[in-house]
């Protein structure tokens, strides 16, 4: 069985663009009702059945196989840089590539999710809808609570609900940070479908919450989580700011020898990426936070440290 009807509405695009009635397409295969309960994603589809449609369009199995994956990849993707620019207020661009996506053919469940996200996300930004109505939608997205209690979570879900941390009351926010918390505990209750820059994008964001909540040793456990990912992925991704928002939090919890650490290590990832506009914004932010200078400071922590010996 394949669990995925991502791959049966890969099907019928393919039997749409060869002008085969659906009919036509099932015909001494399965019935026309239990094909659309595929495409609806009401029931799991055999290999055997996808093995005889592909052969009804003339393709092997494996070709078919290779260019839907082909094909999901390409669409997480657009999915991904879609909500990328809704995140940064950049509704020209967005509306550009909007444009561009048929909602009736995205054949993964998790992109359709992500895209309905990335719309709300766009239009709450350019205050074309409320902070109510988009709370709702979102709401809706993803089912909550009930979403609460699920087994398992997917990344695109975890984003939804870490946006949600944002404009739910305190009660309610600090549920979602609670329940996140548990799931990244443990990795096998999600299913990141490979988007592991997500997974990374969530844990920041729980971070940063956390420490408007003012639970400092949870931004503290977002960060280290991050961290020990990103060095096992080989990844800097959001680096910079797991290590400035742990200074944040060791700053508010008096414990100044890992708070000097975090801002240390923060100016190294800075220094080792070396793009100006984002050292500029952090020199601004630490600066103003600690009314110090950032690079002043970090350098005079190094000649101490030569001074002493290690």
């Amino acid at each position: 069985m394949i669990k995925n009807n991502g791959l049966c509405i890969y099907l019928e695009q393919l039997r749409s663009a060869r002008h085969i009635s659906q009919l036509s397409f099932v015909e001494d295969i399965i019935s026309l009702r239990q094909y659309r309960r595929y495409l609806k994603g009401e029931s799991d589809i055999p290999f055997s059945v996808v093995a005889q449609l592909a052969s009804k369009l003339g393709l092997k199995t494996d070709t078919i196989l290779r260019e839907f994956e082909a094909l999901r990849l390409e669409e997480t993707k657009t999915m991904n840089d879609l909500y990328n620019l809704a995140v940064n207020y950049a509704h020209k661009e967005f509306n550009n590539l909007l444009k561009t996506i048929n909602p009736e053919n995205i054949i993964e469940a998790s992109n359709l999710l992500l895209y309905k996200h990335s719309i709300t996300v766009n239009d709450y930004y350019r205050k074309a809808i409320t902070h109510p109505q988009v709370r709702q939608m979102n709401i809706d997205l993803v089912n909550y609570p009930a979403v609460l209690e699920q087994g398992i979570l997917s990344t695109y879900e975890m984003l939804i609900l870490t946006f949600l941390i944002d404009v739910m009351p305190v009660d309610d926010s600090n549920k979602i940070i609670d329940k996140l918390s548990s799931y990244l505990n443990d990795q096998r209750l999600i299913i990141s479908g490979g988007n592991d820059k997500v997974y990374t994008l969530i844990l920041a964001k729980l971070a940063k919450r956390s420490g408007i909540l003012e639970s400092y040793h949870q931004v503290i456990k977002f960060c280290e989580i991050g961290i020990t990912r990103n060095r096992s992925l080989y990844s800097y991704y959001l680096m910079e700011f797991f290590y400035y928002y742990q200074s944040l939090a060791y700053h508010r919890l008096g414990d100044d020898e890992n708070f000097k650490l975090s801002l240390k290590r923060c100016f190294n990832v800075l220094e080792f990426e070396g793009n100006e506009n984002k050292i500029k914004k952090f020199v601004n932010l630490i600066n103003d936070d600690y009314d110090i200078e950032f690079k002043t400071y970090v350098l005079d922590m190094y000649q101490k440290e030569q001074e002493k010996g290690k």
